[in-house]
């Protein structure tokens, strides 16, 4: 269960460090790596948490807010570039 609590933790901070690079980028080649990252890590995200969840654990965002973090559960998997 820890490994997954980390990894939960890592794809929480990485959508966070993604987004907060982001605002200072205006090449649009490196925003759309930056998007397609961020896609790749809200799926893990919520694999993660669905592990979690299966073994009867919880995880709480460190990074996110809970009402960003929420909407990412509650969306489905997403097709990345």
């Amino acid at each position: 269960m820890n490994a997954l609590l980390i990894g939960a933790t890592i794809e929480d901070l990485d959508i966070v460090d993604l987004e907060d690079q982001m605002q200072s980028i205006s090449n649009g080649d490196i925003l759309n790596v930056f998007e397609s990252l961020q896609c790749g890590s809200r799926n893990h995200l919520r694999a993660f948490v669905g592990a979690i969840d299966q073994m009867g654990g919880t995880y709480t965002p460190q990074y996110l807010s809970m009402e960003e973090y929420i909407n990412i559960l509650e969306s489905s998997n997403e097709r990345c570039n």
